[in-house]
């Protein structure tokens, strides 16, 4: 009977701990394997958290998606804390895609401004940007 109890307690404190979460770890190798549930450009992105945070926060949040925009800003490779590519949406923010460490080099040598790119990223939801982690080339 105890074999029976432990299994369902533990995969209850996991089910409440991932829902009291309310942000992604900065690098996360699962985005590698992970299958996006969207494919979605970052304008509708941007556009749906702009309509309605919380829904799309529970469309995307926390889940792999690939997103394709008009780069209009990058970080810098050598910055562990700046390495990103920007889609912007207007002059102060937009959605921020910040890279797999791994492959951030050779990604921001590819993701130059005003050319379309396409990343897999995990969705932190909404932060003045809209955030994304864990970014790699799908």
């Amino acid at each position: 009977m105890r074999h029976r109890i432990l299994p369902a307690f533990i995969a209850g404190t996991l089910s409440v701990s991932a829902a009291c979460m309310d942000r992604l770890p900065d690098q996360d190798l699962r985005i590698l394997a992970a299958t996006p549930v969207a494919r979605l450009s970052a304008d509708i992105l941007w556009q749906e958290y702009q309509a309605d945070s919380t829904a799309a926060d529970r469309a995307y949040w926390g889940k792999a998606i690939v997103v394709t925009g008009t780069v209009t800003h990058t970080g810098d490779a050598n910055v562990p804390t700046d390495r990103f590519v920007l889609f912007g949406q207007n002059e102060t923010f937009g959605v921020r895609a910040n890279l797999l460490d791994e492959d951030a080099e050779a990604i921001l040598a590819e993701a130059t401004a005003d050319r379309r790119f396409t990343l897999k990223c995990f969705c932190d939801g909404l932060s003045g940007h809209v955030v994304l982690k864990s970014c790699v080339k799908p």
